[in-house]
């Protein structure tokens, strides 16, 4: 592929561009401002107050008219806004359980890798793991999304271990987190998705989606979000990674499950006294990048721009031989990147690069663990790029001419 250095290359010089910074970053002062920005703009004059639980009509609370928005584009009877995913997703395990102390989840659940046990010592629940560590995806590095048959095939185990009839009688709610955000964003196959809910009615199991960037995995299967949240008893999702608010989640589901899920609001103290910077800030977020009431560009949009760089930084020689990515071709507005070099190497390789160009390619790495089968490939460190607001501004020559000095820096850095 031929590279040439172009204007772009002039540009970068004025400022520093963070290629994998998806959101701006703001000063507390700015924060605050855009939410008094954020409240003007939406109209919302008087806060709410304990969640407005006691409003039923929800144009006499903004929180019930957001909730009620929401609830309507997902197709779903209600939506509760809650201060945090952990809470969101603890509380539809709560609601589900009904006695039945156990749920599934892929190894690579948010439950199980960041939530400091959560389930077991606040829930007092145990999860049956469905893992997929040993299906590797056919270029031999990356791990495969959950599908109907590792589904299918740890029911099957459970109900013969313990002699069941139907998997549902222990096991209360089967998590599906979409798209897998430690797998690189990969999508579980729409058609498996309908299966897997099908089963899970057959077996008397919940099924509960893990949307905390359902907007990308809606722009990724190209299906409008009232058709993603079918398949799903109840749907949780986020505020702040890809509408970029400053925090906040909502649950959705059918009304009875909305009106308990409030009670256990009640009960996690999640009903602060006003919620009202989180769901201002959320809001405004939804609508500019979900109903479109703003400039920035469409999570069609960013997994366009990004499948086009990844396609043109795998056709540079330089550039392909230190990195790899899984998924090779986005399915999101996200993939996770296979460096050949050590995350230290990497670093100081980049910041030699922000020194002389004004593009720092890299700002988060980590090193791959020996038991990772990208080790054995050679791989030795890992990072994730998510394309945004902020670093789909960014032109792509930056990005190629960011990566291709950073691969003349590392290859020269191994020569020496």
């Amino acid at each position: 592929v031929a590279f040439h250095r172009s204007t772009a290359a002039i540009a970068v010089q004025s400022e520093t561009h963070f290629l994998q910074r998806p959101h701006p970053v703001k000063t507390p002062s700015e924060m605050l401002a855009s939410i008094a920005e954020d409240c003007k703009t939406l109209g919302i004059e008087s806060n709410d107050v304990y969640g407005d639980f006691h409003i039923d009509n929800r144009e006499d609370s903004y929180l019930r008219s957001f909730e009620a928005e929401v609830a309507q584009d997902f197709g779903m009877e209600d939506a509760v806004f809650m201060p945090s995913g952990v809470m969101a997703q603890s509380i539809a395990l709560l609601i589900h359980s009904k006695g039945r102390k156990r749920f599934a989840c892929h190894h690579s659940s948010h439950l199980l890798l960041h939530e400091e046990d959560g389930y077991k010592d606040l829930l007092h629940m145990d999860a049956l793991t469905v893992s997929t560590k040993e299906k590797l995806m056919p270029y031999g590095y990356g791990v495969a999304p959950l599908m109907l048959e590792d589904v299918a095939n740890a029911l099957e185990v459970l109900k013969s271990d313990e002699r069941l009839k139907k998997a549902g009688d222990v096991l209360s709610t089967l998590i599906l987190e979409l798209p897998h955000r430690e797998l690189g964003g990969k999508l579980t196959l729409w058609d498996e998705v309908e299966q897997i809910s099908q089963l899970c009615i057959e077996e008397g199991i919940h099924f509960h989606c893990d949307g905390a960037r359902i907007f990308e995995a809606s722009a990724g299967y190209g299906l409008a979000l009232s058709e993603l949240a079918k398949p799903f008893d109840s749907v949780y999702i986020s505020f702040y990674k890809g509408l970029g608010g400053i925090s906040g989640a909502m649950l959705l589901g059918s009304s009875t499950f909305c009106a308990e899920a409030r009670k256990w609001l009640r009960r996690f103290g999640g009903n602060l006294y006003t919620l009202a910077p989180y769901a201002a800030s959320g809001w405004s977020g939804y609508k500019r990048h979900v109903k479109g009431k703003g400039r920035g560009a469409t999570f069609e949009e960013k997994q366009e721009k990004l499948v086009r760089i990844v396609k043109h930084l795998s056709n540079m020689e330089d550039v392909s031989s230190i990195l790899s990515f899984d998924p090779p071709t986005p399915e999101t507005n996200m993939f996770h990147g296979l460096l050949r070099a050590s995350a230290k190497e990497c670093l100081e390789a980049s910041n030699k690069v922000e020194e002389q160009s004004g593009i720092c390619v890299l700002s988060r790495v980590r090193d791959i663990d020996e038991t990772d089968p990208a080790f054995d490939c050679g791989f030795r460190s890992k990072f994730e790029l998510a394309m945004g607001d902020t670093n789909f501004l960014i032109e792509d020559e930056a990005y190629y001419i960011g990566w291709n000095d950073l691969a003349k820096e590392l290859k020269g850095t191994k020569a020496s």
